[in-house]
């Protein structure tokens, strides 16, 4: 009797107090990275050399990260799935041509997943020959197409990169809040239709060109207020990303989610320190 009695205390201390490995089933800490252009021999909070962005994938995937995507994260966020070890969210904004044409090949290389938040007014149509030549060349609908075996497209606004003067007399993100335009202040009915209009559009033209619409926006400059969040929402976005250099966590609010400005001049080590140790 004690015999038996012994071994189910064995049993129940293996099975209950040292459980199976449970791949991904603890709170996750999620950093999501931030990038916009890569450029030859250039390194700093906005621009980042291929030679530098090729060692900081190569940490990640030394280093055992998981790079998920926005859809993956949204339904961890909302307890729908669960998520690899590790996960990390790569992004990037604007969408330059530089993502494509350096970005895209080095994602391929490592097996690593992205995200890219367009401004959708600036992709150009190859077929109508709209450019804009006083920018950093952006891609175009056949690259965005192309590059859907490793990349999903976002939403960085149709048209909305730029700041207004607003009410309070300071320039501000032009979907924060009414804003002077023409020297005449907006009201709000005319700021809120004027912007979800814009989130409306950048959705529908994703889906035009690219077969699906996207879920997720990004900011300009992270700046956003109750009412931007409110009108994506309306726009039918389930996730909006602001600038906090912070982990996402399970609670997060899904329109307020953090994202980590990367410096392209960190190395591998300096750039996993900082993933590891960030909170």
């Amino acid at each position: 009797m004690i015999r038996k009695i012994i071994a189910f205390v064995v049993v129940y201390i293996v099975l209950f107090t040292h459980p199976f490995p449970t791949h991904g089933y603890q709170e996750q800490n999620i950093p999501v990275l931030m990038y916009h252009h890569l450029a030859d021999n250039i390194n700093n909070n906005t621009v980042i050399s291929p030679t530098n962005f090729d060692k900081q994938m190569r940490a990640l995937k030394e280093e055992g990260y998981h790079a998920i995507s926005v859809q993956e994260l949204h339904d961890y966020l909302t307890s729908q799935i669960k998520l690899p070890e590790k996960p990390v969210l790569i992004t990037f904004d604007d969408g330059y041509l530089s993502n494509y044409e350096k970005a895209y090949p080095i994602l391929k290389k490592y097996d690593m997943h992205a995200e890219i938040f367009v401004i959708a007014s600036r992709i150009v149509d190859t077929s109508k020959g709209i450019a804009y030549p006083h920018e950093i060349a952006k891609m175009n609908w056949e690259q965005l197409k192309e590059m859907q075996d490793y990349i999903t497209i976002q939403s960085h606004t149709w048209d909305s990169h730029y700041k207004l003067p607003s009410k309070f007399g300071r320039m501000n993100g032009a979907i924060y809040g009414p804003s002077y335009l023409n020297g005449q202040l907006e009201s709000q009915e005319q700021y809120e239709a004027r912007v979800r209009d814009d989130f409306i559009h950048s959705r529908n033209i994703i889906k035009e060109k690219l077969g699906y619409e996207p879920i997720a926006i990004s900011y300009p400059y992270g700046i956003q207020s109750a009412a931007t969040i409110k009108l994506a929402q309306e726009a039918g976005f389930k996730m909006g990303f602001v600038i906090q250099n912070k982990n996402v966590q399970q609670g997060d609010g899904l329109f307020t989610l953090s994202r980590i400005i990367v410096n392209g001049n960190d190395t591998g080590a300096d750039f996993i320190h900082k993933i590891n140790t960030m909170e």
